[in-house]
């Protein structure tokens, strides 16, 4: 029997970073009250405009690139929303993924966010 998933998008648009050192920070407060409890290790660590989605795995895509998991460890605060969907923004990379990903200098369009690995994929 063939198990087949459906790919759920749950964001498109362009990815940011954050600056070295502060996904770090947002991950040991998250832990230290609970909030994100995760029983893979991920790849790295995102942040996404909907706080629904903290704690959740996600796999990152831009154009045939797919890699993850990463973990959702921060979300846009509802004042901020807005303005970052008007700029298009999916989603803040941390430091460390930005490197993997080039996404330094400037932000980068064309990245979808999924909720499971698009097929066809494989684990690295």
């Amino acid at each position: 029997m063939t198990l087949t998933l459906l790919a759920l998008a749950i964001a498109a648009g362009t990815a940011t970073r954050y600056d070295p050192g502060v996904m770090q920070a947002v991950v040991a407060n998250r832990e230290a009250f609970g909030q994100l409890e995760l029983s893979v290790e991920p790849e790295g660590y995102v942040a996404l405009l909907d706080c629904d989605h903290l704690g959740r795995l996600v796999w990152l895509q831009a154009g045939q690139r797919v890699d993850g998991p990463y973990a959702v460890a921060d979300c846009a605060a509802a004042a901020h929303r807005p303005a970052l969907e008007d700029r298009g923004v999916a989603v803040d990379l941390s430091w460390e993924v930005a490197l993997e990903w080039g996404v330094i200098d400037a932000p980068l369009p064309g990245f979808t966010v999924w909720d499971v690995p698009p097929a066809p994929w494989t684990a690295n």
